[in-house]
């Protein structure tokens, strides 16, 4: 079947309808903004208000992100300039991306990227001082496959070690903050936005089972389709 002729008797078979009505417009996505520098312990919805924060003070960056709930968080931040993979199979997508992003543009990229994910391929910030790089990375670190764990929370394989990768920083050429509560964050993003000529890496420890808001919603839907019918 040729696509003209598809085309022309799915045409046929709505010509006699009556209009569709126009879908209302969604309600305008309202950030956050406004992080309270106070001692409790780092959300992911934190990340992106101080994101959101950061970029009210300095300006746009672009992100690059990779899968899971750094993705998600994505979500909670103002819109600009994003790159992501939008597949679990390409998982380690996060860091060369941002490097590449750096390269092509020439803007200074945030790269938002989990623990496990920066295991794979996080190392490649040991190019920076070669090509001149210098994004602000924030590794989301909750020592845990979370995003596999919303769906299979029995399998022991989701639990990763400490890596300290804050620690590693150094060694690749960049500098290296690691931090657990929200004034913390707040002053080591600040202090990233004004760090230049070296890459910034971030830790952000989140506890086991913290999501952000986008991806507690997204999971719950699922479940919800996956339950049988009464």
């Amino acid at each position: 079947m040729r696509l003209r002729a598809y085309v022309e008797a799915l045409l046929a078979r709505v010509a006699d309808r009556t209009a569709v009505k126009p879908m209302a417009r969604p309600e305008p996505v309202v950030f956050r903004r406004g992080l309270v520098a106070h001692d409790s312990l780092i959300t992911p919805g934190a990340i992106a208000t101080g994101i959101n924060d950061l970029m009210a003070r300095h300006g746009k960056f672009p992100l690059a992100c990779d899968i899971g709930d750094c993705l998600f968080t994505a979500f909670d931040i103002e819109q600009t300039k994003l790159v992501a993979p939008g597949y679990y199979a390409t998982m380690g997508f996060g860091v060369p991306a941002g490097l590449g992003l750096q390269e092509a543009s020439g803007e200074r990229p945030i790269i938002l990227v989990g623990d496990g994910a920066f295991q794979m391929t996080g190392w490649e910030l040991g190019n920076c001082e070669r090509y001149g790089w210098d994004p602000i990375v924030v590794v989301l670190n909750n020592c845990s496959w979370e995003m596999l764990r919303t769906f299979q929370p029995e399998s022991k394989f989701n639990d990763l070690d400490d890596w300290h990768f804050a620690a590693a920083a150094s060694a690749l050429g960049g500098v290296g903050m690691r931090v657990r509560t929200y004034r913390e964050l707040a002053a080591a993003l600040e202090a990233a936005a004004t760090q230049r000529g070296k890459f910034v890496l971030i830790e952000a420890m989140l506890a086991r089972g913290a999501l952000s808001p986008t991806l507690e919603r997204f999971v719950s839907g699922v479940r919800r389709l996956n339950q049988p019918p009464a």
